[in-house]
């Protein structure tokens, strides 16, 4: 009798400790993926629009880089998120015009406008928010352009270069991905042109604070874009692009003397995204949903 009972006994405690355990391990994963979800992690908006505008200015602010004013009546009550904010260009093809959008609602329009005749299929792409002035509800983004034919240019960037005031658009509310934790003071943010934009809006919200910011940006040319703000702590440094994107600077990282890093953000071209956020978690000990990274765009593959 006392050994039937013991052992149940025993089982019963096993049963009790393996259950604490198992609880332990799910609260673990739970506390990791919200964790996750809120450093690596775009950004979420709980509602979106996507609303027709129209092109009230176009200017070529430098040598690669187009700014382009928009005026987005349906915007009214937008708040950008943080300094990477980035929404949807919904673009008309060359002789068409933009269809009804009214029933595109969420964050991702192209399973509504794959439903479309391809003859009136509108082109998305998405950039950086560089302003957003409620009170007129007028937009502007930045765009990066390299000299017509150097490239193998996408439909984006061929229609941003020919708008001119009066053109129609619409607008897609997008997210923004830079919120790193409270007490991530040592941050680490780099880039190539295409992230030029975020960057220099990173370096700007992190003015009057005590973030210590390491700004990393690649260039093919060094005159190509405007000069980025040095931090007010931390360090910019300008790489050259010797052959293959984010090679150099993925170098220079690797080179820096940085004190303990808190935070990456790595936005560029796929490898250098990869790369440099490899080298942030396997190197500088950086937890993996401490690093946002994101491919903007793809060697050998035409460009948004």
């Amino acid at each position: 009798m006392n050994a039937p009972t013991t052992l149940s006994a025993a089982r019963r405690t096993v049963t009790r400790v393996a259950s604490r355990a198992l609880s332990s391990r799910a609260a673990t994963v739970a506390v990791r993926a919200a964790y996750s979800r809120s450093t690596a992690m775009p950004l979420e908006r709980t509602e979106h629009r996507c609303v027709p505008g129209t092109v009230i200015g176009a200017a070529d602010v430098a040598p690669w880089l187009r700014r382009l004013t928009l005026h987005v009546p349906g915007l009214r009550g937008y708040e950008v998120q943080a300094p990477d904010e980035y929404v949807g260009l919904v673009m008309p093809r060359p002789g068409t015009t933009l269809p009804d959008l009214s029933s595109i609602t969420g964050p991702h329009p192209r399973p509504v406008l794959a439903t479309m005749p391809e003859e009136d299929r509108p082109d998305v792409r998405w950039y950086t928010v560089s302003d957003w002035r409620p009170q007129t509800a007028e937009l502007d983004v930045e765009v990066v352009l390299h000299p017509e034919g150097e490239v193998d240019e996408g439909p984006g960037a061929t229609w941003v270069r020919a708008a001119a005031p009066g053109d129609a658009v619409a607008v897609q509310t997008g997210t923004a991905c830079y919120h790193q934790p409270a007490d991530a003071r040592v941050q680490v943010v780099a880039g190539d042109e295409t992230a030029y934009p975020s960057i220099a809006g990173i370096i700007e919200a992190a003015r009057g604070t005590d973030r210590e910011l390491h700004v990393f940006l690649e260039l093919a040319r060094a005159d190509a874009l405007p000069a980025l703000p040095q931090p007010e702590r931390g360090s910019l440094t300008l790489v050259d692009r010797v052959q293959t994107p984010g090679e150099a600077l993925l170098v220079a990282v690797r080179a820096a003397d940085l004190p303990a890093v808190d935070y990456g953000w790595v936005c560029g071209e796929q490898q250098l995204a990869a790369g440099v956020r490899k080298h942030l978690v396997g190197e500088r000990g950086l937890g993996r949903t401490d690093v946002y990274f994101c491919a903007y765009w793809i060697l050998g593959r035409a460009r948004g």
